[in-house]
């Protein structure tokens, strides 16, 4: 009988888990929000999305696959969002960084399906700190972005296709009205909803678990650190424009005013 060479960490005994441990000791950990993404999508998109990545990319890659976790920051305005303040969930990233040390692991790939601006790049910070507090190398990235920027929107396209090809039963397109959507009414941010296929989310998907997988090989390579950190610099940069247009005291303050600014140019 063939060990495996993944599994899901609520499934193993603690002698399968050491044996894939002396082998492939890499956490795959999904994380998923409580968002709202309009009338036309769940609450739960970004789970949903990130759980099948990082289902799929654990079998590519072995290792072992963490439950999700639910639990974001800034997530957007509206009284149907949950979220942790920044400060908790940075205790909470650090506190489950050292755990999964302690325990053999050695690479952590935390499959993002939110990706607010503070929310990734505190997750980048909190990723560097791993390393140098932990020991650990620790991918972190929503799955589109190994592919192009231009698939991260919200509730938009390119969300509403992902949807579409994992849970049809949950995308309700005739809750939309008339053409422009307002994000106040809407939540999208990017394409309308009605150009999504099935299709084109299930390729999207598909294609950001062949390159996510082979940059989780790149980063068990001996430089993995450099090109990790060359990756999180780019990507903070990115967010450059963002941070001192609007951050002024934390990130739940800058992500409300960006969304009253964001709404007021739509009026």
């Amino acid at each position: 009988m063939t060990t495996p060479h993944w599994g899901r960490y609520t499934e193993l005994h603690p002698d399968t888990l050491a044996t894939i441990l002396a082998t492939t000791p890499v956490a795959v950990l999904p994380w998923g929000a409580l968002e709202w993404h309009g009338p036309h999508l769940p609450l739960g998109m970004d789970g949903i999305a990130a759980q099948y990545v990082a289902d799929q990319l654990v079998q590519a890659t072995g290792g072992v696959l963490l439950p999700m976790t639910w639990w974001p920051m800034t997530t957007l305005p509206h009284p149907f969002s949950l979220a942790l303040q920044t400060s908790t969930m940075l205790a909470v990233l650090d506190d489950m960084f050292a755990s999964l040390a302690n325990a053999g692991f050695r690479v952590v790939v935390l499959i993002s399906g939110h990706y607010a601006q503070g929310h990734e790049i505190e997750l980048m910070k909190a990723a560097l700190a791993a390393h140098d507090r932990h020991g650990l190398v620790v991918l972190t990235l929503p799955p589109a972005a190994v592919l192009s920027e231009d698939y991260l929107d919200h509730a938009g396209r390119w969300e509403t296709a992902q949807t579409l090809a994992l849970r049809p039963d949950l995308v309700r397109l005739d809750r939309l009205g008339p053409a422009p959507l307002h994000p106040r009414d809407y939540a999208v941010l990017g394409e309308d909803p009605r150009l999504a296929t099935a299709a084109d989310g299930q390729k999207l998907l598909d294609d950001a678990v062949q390159g996510i997988a082979a940059w989780v090989a790149r980063v068990q390579q001996a430089d993995g650190m450099v090109f990790v950190r060359e990756l999180y610099e780019r990507r903070i940069a990115g967010y450059n424009g963002y941070a001192e247009a609007f951050l002024r005291t934390s990130w739940e303050q800058a992500l409300n005013d960006w969304w009253r600014q964001r709404t007021a140019k739509e009026e």
